[in-house]
């Protein structure tokens, strides 16, 4: 179904709205799963506190059916791209300032390339 051909141009609008507003929802919670899933991994010392384990399982299965709905509207590389990226500086981010990992000018000037990257990805996505 093309949006917007043989629609009038207010409801053709909520459509693109509404659609950009879940993709980005969409991507939120598959990032913040994701990284949900990675911190508790971290926690479960191995999967050896199962507590841990069973909730690094679960925020890995949510980021995935996010991932699975991101992939019924945009390509492949481009969400997994934006998945990954994301994700990354959110955990360097997330090192730094929790569990006090110290990072050298080279990895900081890499996470922000990253992160323009992933800027210029989700811009592409809007056009």
């Amino acid at each position: 179904m093309i949006y917007g051909v043989g629609t009038p141009p207010l409801q053709s609008m909520y459509i693109r709205t509404y659609y950009g507003g879940v993709t980005l929802l969409m991507f939120i919670l598959a990032i913040g799963s994701g990284v949900s899933g990675t911190i508790l991994t971290r926690a479960s010392d191995g999967f050896r506190k199962w507590r841990y384990g069973l909730g690094a399982v679960g925020a890995y299965a949510i980021a995935t059916v996010a991932m699975a709905l991101l992939l019924q509207r945009l390509p492949v590389g481009i969400v997994y791209a934006v998945w990954t990226g994301s994700a990354a500086v959110v955990l360097v981010a997330v090192d730094r300032i929790f569990f006090n990992v110290k990072n050298n000018k080279s990895q900081l000037v890499g996470m922000l390339v990253t992160f323009l990257g992933v800027v210029l990805l989700g811009t592409a996505m809007r056009s």
